[in-house]
């Protein structure tokens, strides 16, 4: 859904106009029909499509303002989601960062410096760093050398960033956080790489901790917003 809103406000789809069939979404974006279908209907639950039977699905024409909002709105609806992610990365991820610690190759090492020159990058042309933050977490797990728990973490990825999106969205100053978000994950690389098991394990632990009270906030703050379309779901829910 967060690719659809985002053709939206880039005006690939326009007000008024016929969006494609699902089976060109699909294709365009993909993602499985069943995917493309509950995306379809809500965002017509968040008034930004309508949906006319037999017809297909037209853009509504409401204000660029309203689409941000409704982005926000479509992370929410993913709330326990990524609650539950955020948990269960705090308990995974702290094994993979002691067990990166201990059996880390220099080449391991090189990939993770070469994420975090990506997050610097990103800043620079100031794009988002939520996608590009989650990749470091998944080349820690890839240190640990074993397959599961890489496949375990790649899994949370997905989550992860909109959660990130979710958080440059609320906060105050996204310069001041986007630079933090690359400092926090200077600090926890350099954690890992001073060969002591339990400073990592706590390191990523602390660093999981930040980001869900940070979390936390920006759900309350969103769901603070007023006149929210989905508030009736997110009461019910």
């Amino acid at each position: 859904m967060q690719q659809l809103i985002g053709s939206l406000k880039d005006g690939t789809f326009k007000p008024g106009s016929k969006l494609p069939s699902q089976n060109e979404l699909v294709e365009q974006y993909g993602i499985s029909r069943t995917g493309i279908r509950e995306a379809l209907q809500m965002m017509a639950v968040l008034n930004l499509i309508e949906i006319r039977q037999g017809l297909g699905c037209f853009v509504k024409r409401v204000t660029p303002e309203y689409i941000v909002n409704a982005d926000v709105l479509a992370i929410l609806l993913e709330k326990e989601a990524i609650l539950d992610v955020v948990e269960t990365r705090k308990i995974v991820e702290s094994g993979t960062a002691a067990l990166a610690t201990e059996r880390g190759t220099p080449e391991d090492f090189w990939v993770m410096e070469d994420v975090l020159t990506q997050i610097d990058r990103t800043i620079q042309r100031g794009e988002s760093v939520a996608a590009v933050g989650a990749e470091f977490h998944f080349a820690v797990a890839k240190a640990t050398h074993n397959a599961v728990l890489a496949r375990l973490v790649r899994s949370f990825t997905h989550l992860m960033a909109k959660a990130g999106e979710l958080l440059e969205t609320s906060v105050g100053d996204v310069s001041v956080f986007k630079q933090h978000e690359l400092t926090s994950h200077q600090e926890l690389y350099h954690i890992i790489r001073l060969g002591d098991p339990q400073k990592s394990r706590q390191a990523m632990i602390d660093h999981i901790s930040y980001s869900e009270t940070l979390i936390l906030d920006a759900f309350k703050a969103a769901e603070g917003m007023e006149d929210s379309p989905v508030n009736s779901i997110l009461v019910s829910a």
